[in-house]
């Protein structure tokens, strides 16, 4: 009947023309991506809540220099926090043991990225940091005192004599202080062996700084590809 053949010839003409756009016509995929590049050995990413993270380093002044606030997306990062989370929630209210008996200090984290070539380069999609884009190698989460974040980050921008583990039976490590927080970052590590813990980067001014770092997710390394976590890994802090 003609009536039904003009019906279906439409309909396969308007298939085709779907199909043929569908190819032709340029799909739209969000902005495009951009990159922060800095000139800095690492940047940081500080949690501010809500998923958000204020980014930024310290120049060769000891500057801060701020970045802006960005929407973060990794999988790892969010593993990673919900780690965090769920270990301070689960001794939160407890006394460490002895030679510590201080009441156990739930830990803080930031994110690192940074390279060996002193610049490092961030996929940034609208107000969003793609990390899962970056190599794995070249960041991780630190964890350590609330009190020692801008310390650590500090440091590790505008220079520190070493970074090292820190022996068991060493005067530090039974300290009050930093020796408690080694210990907490040692029981992080026992919690989720995702993490390492029990290393400390010592200042210029032979300040330590305990810290641990998410080092390994699903057999994929993080943070290897760090100097000062490749150094850490190699000294011993008695």
């Amino acid at each position: 009947m003609p009536g039904r053949a003009l019906i279906a010839g439409i309909i396969v003409a308007v298939v085709a023309v779907a199909l043929i756009a569908m190819f032709i016509i340029p799909h739209y995929a969000g902005p495009p991506i951009r990159y922060l590049t800095i000139n800095a050995p690492y940047v940081f990413m500080k949690p501010i809540g809500n998923g958000q993270y204020d980014v930024g380093y310290y120049n060769s002044q000891g500057q801060w220099v701020d970045l802006g606030i960005y929407n973060v997306s990794s999988n790892a990062l969010q593993n990673a926090v919900n780690v965090i989370n769920s270990f301070n929630q689960q001794n939160m209210g407890t006394t460490l043991p002895q030679p510590y008996g201080t009441q156990f200090q739930p830990l803080d984290y930031v994110v690192v990225v940074g390279n060996s070539t002193g610049i490092v380069q961030i996929p940034v999609q609208g107000n969003t940091i793609l990390l899962n884009k970056v190599n794995p190698g070249d960041w991780t989460v630190l964890v350590t005192d609330p009190n020692d974040v801008n310390k650590l980050m500090y440091a590790l921008d505008t220079g520190y004599k070493e970074a090292a583990g820190v022996m068991s039976l060493s005067q530090v490590y039974t300290s009050k202080y930093p020796g408690s927080i080694i210990y907490e970052t040692g029981m992080l590590y026992h919690y989720n062996n995702e993490f390492a813990g029990g290393v400390v980067i010592v200042m210029n001014n032979n300040t330590l700084i305990p810290w641990g770092y998410m080092w390994h997710i699903s057999s994929q390394g993080f943070g290897g590809f760090l100097p000062f976590v490749i150094q850490a890994s190699a000294n011993r802090y008695s």
